[in-house]
């Protein structure tokens, strides 16, 4: 996989997982139900009702919790 292929996350969707951030990026919810992925991002689920958007740029990695 080339650093410009996004990796494959589609056996994540519906699961808990935890996000693992660049220490530059803005701090929001590590921990939740990861909803997908698209082109510029990905999104997660968190306690409470909300969802929570990253960028792929501020995602170090992605995994089950």
């Amino acid at each position: 996989m080339s650093k410009y292929q996004l990796p494959d996350r589609t056996g994540l969707v519906g699961k808990e997982v935890k996000v693992k951030l660049h220490r530059w990026a803005l701090r929001g919810p590590r921990r939740g139900v990861f909803l997908g992925q698209g082109e510029r991002g990905l999104s997660i689920r968190v306690s409470g009702g909300g969802r929570h958007i990253y960028y792929h740029s501020e995602v170090r990695s992605v995994r089950p919790a």
